[in-house]
């Protein structure tokens, strides 16, 4: 064999060796029961876009303001979140929302003996004089607090059920998907699940990598995309615990709902794609 094709192999062993390679995805680790669905869309896409990832949490839980940051300075590579204009100018978002637009249905986590408080919100004008809490850097303070909503917000997400504890606000509307393991979770703190009311808005989560890395968000775009031509997404969905309890628990037929407008959602938002999103309608009346 001579030194010509002696290189000629070493460079196809080398191209073939690349082509199958393993890419390490570092992730914000969870901290959520509803993560565990996120995790199974995630990798449900990475396998599906045909190239090899493997996903690794990092050490320790952290904070949005540090996710956002080492996503940017490229420590992190994959982040989940609801979308505003914001972040998708500062990220590449993938525009599939992962749980078809269910975290815009928002029910409150309350303290306990508070429920006959909500009892007697009969209008939005009722719900205005209340106050709610959020994540400081979350969308949604600037949705609720657009729509004429009183905000206390919190930089670190865990606090915002002492604060509530504490009576530093009157409610802390979470997902539909959310309140009942997370008042599970803080169960020493005597809250509860709201009974009566649900507030909803376009609030997409999509995943978001770093400005750098295109073939990441093409890999999962691309992927998302074959999961839901060959309906395995759908089957995720409506099959997931995390949603199927929530369907189970929330009695959304028998809420009064408020409807309030989204300003952040950018004019790429896939509205127009139906099959993105979860008819509220077919499971919940309205009050308008």
């Amino acid at each position: 064999m001579n030194i010509k094709t002696s290189l000629l192999l070493l460079v196809s062993i080398m191209t073939s060796f690349s082509s199958i390679a393993t890419t390490q995805l570092i992730y914000n680790r969870e901290n959520a029961e509803q993560d565990s669905y996120i995790m199974a869309v995630l990798e449900m896409a990475l396998e599906k876009s045909g190239q090899e990832y493997e996903l690794k949490p990092t050490p320790e839980t952290y904070s949005d303001s540090k996710v956002r940051s080492d996503l940017s300075n490229g420590s992190l590579d994959v982040y989940w979140t609801m979308t505003s204009t914001e972040l998708e100018n500062s990220y590449l978002p993938v525009r599939v929302p992962i749980f078809k637009g269910l975290l815009g249905s928002r029910i409150f986590i309350i303290n306990q003996g508070e429920q006959g408080k909500f009892d007697h919100v009969n209008s939005f004008a009722d719900l205005q004089k209340l106050t709610a809490g959020q994540g400081r850097l979350w969308p949604d303070t600037e949705i609720l607090s657009g729509a004429g909503i009183p905000v206390a917000t919190a930089m670190k997400y865990e606090s915002l059920f002492f604060m509530l504890e504490g009576e530093r606000f009157d409610y802390y509307p979470r997902g539909v998907h959310e309140p009942w393991s997370e008042v599970e979770r803080y169960s020493a703190l005597n809250l509860e699940v709201e009974k009566g009311i649900m507030l909803v808005y376009r609030a997409p989560m999509y995943f978001f990598v770093n400005q750098n890395n295109p073939q990441l968000a093409a890999d999962i775009e691309r992927g998302f995309e074959t999961a839901i031509a060959d309906g395995s997404f759908n089957r995720l969905f409506f099959s997931h615990p995390v949603i199927t309890s929530v369907l189970d628990k929330a009695n959304l037929e028998q809420r009064k709902v408020f409807e309030i407008e989204n300003p952040m959602l950018s004019a790429q938002t896939p509205i127009d794609r139906k099959e993105l999103w979860l008819d509220v309608d077919s499971i919940s009346s309205k009050d308008r």
